[in-house]
């Protein structure tokens, strides 16, 4: 007698997700106008806590930002000169850890001023960056602590996303075309469940993912810092070298949002089908209520089972 296969298919009317979870936000309104710490050694921690190192006191200064209220500028008033700037956000590991349960993607999003394009020698010698660090936990033997980071570079306006496969960081995994002087929004999303971390533009169809955290326990690489830097070397050109940050939020969400996932990736997310492998019934959960028009069964050799409208 043969085996008939059964089809079940539970639709789940209802899903109660856990709400976005608010971790941390800065947009520098209520910082006093002027030098942003008064150390730049990265010992004494500045205003809201932010740690200044290189350069000078000046070089990093509040400003008021039209149409945004306070930001965060960096700058170099001689680019002829050498020299680099690096500011950034510790001990963000306690507040991951008080994200609500199911909450295993962290969102963080950073406005970012690209500042004026310069002809500039050598691109890696002059760009910035943002960074993602994580604390290494014990054992780890990796020569990475990072876990994205972008560069800019001043002379072709050329922005690159990279991220960490548990020792090293991997290449590029999409470079974009900026334009000068001009604000932008960058949105980080670090999948700890599925192992992957992705990046957006809102509003300008730039969205990049890549390997995330090619490592057993991907929870012990929690995000710790944020760190803002600016490499100068002898650039061409006089005109101020400024870049500058606003609007700086880290938020815990259940899941990464379904434009920025790609179609199959969607699917996996959104749709469970078990038991895998099956005998004689398999049951399919939908946990976003996405309308089912059609599912088509195959056998592990391709063989095709059964149609269900």
């Amino acid at each position: 007698m043969n085996k008939q296969v059964l089809l079940s298919i539970v639709i789940l009317l209802a899903v109660i997700k856990t709400q976005a979870q608010v971790l941390y936000t800065e947009t520098f309104d209520t910082y006093t106008l002027g030098n942003l710490g008064t150390d730049v050694t990265g010992t004494t921690a500045g205003q809201g806590g932010w740690y200044t190192t290189w350069g000078l006191n000046t070089n990093y200064q509040i400003i008021t930002e039209p149409n945004k209220g306070k930001a965060l500028s960096m700058f170099v008033n001689n680019p002829q000169q050498s020299k680099d700037l690096y500011v950034e956000k510790q001990n963000l590991s306690s507040l991951i850890n008080q994200r609500n349960s199911g909450n295993n993607v962290i969102k963080i999003e950073v406005d970012f001023y690209m500042g004026t394009l310069d002809n500039a020698a050598s691109s890696s010698s002059n760009s910035s960056a943002i960074f993602l660090y994580f604390d290494p936990p014990q054992n780890y033997t990796g020569n990475q602590t990072r876990l994205m980071y972008t560069d800019y570079h001043y002379n072709d306006n050329r922005f690159i996303v990279r991220g960490f496969d548990g020792n090293t960081m991997i290449s590029p995994t999409k470079e974009y075309k900026l334009t000068a002087n001009t604000w932008y929004t960058f949105v980080f999303y670090l999948d700890y469940t599925n192992k992957k971390c992705y990046f957006e533009i809102p509003g300008k169809n730039f969205v990049g993912n890549s390997v995330f955290l090619n490592v057993t326990n991907p929870l012990d690489f929690k995000l710790s810092k944020i760190a803002f830097f600016m490499k100068i070397d002898n650039l061409q050109g006089t005109t101020k070298r400024e870049q500058r940050y606003d609007n700086v939020k880290i938020t815990a969400i259940q899941s990464v949002p379904a434009h920025v996932l790609s179609t199959n990736e969607v699917l996996n997310e959104q749709f469970n089908v078990y038991p895998n492998p099956a005998t004689n019934v398999v049951n399919i959960t939908n946990s976003a209520t996405i309308a089912v028009n059609k599912v088509v069964l195959y056998d592990v050799s391709g063989k095709l089972l059964k149609e269900e409208t």
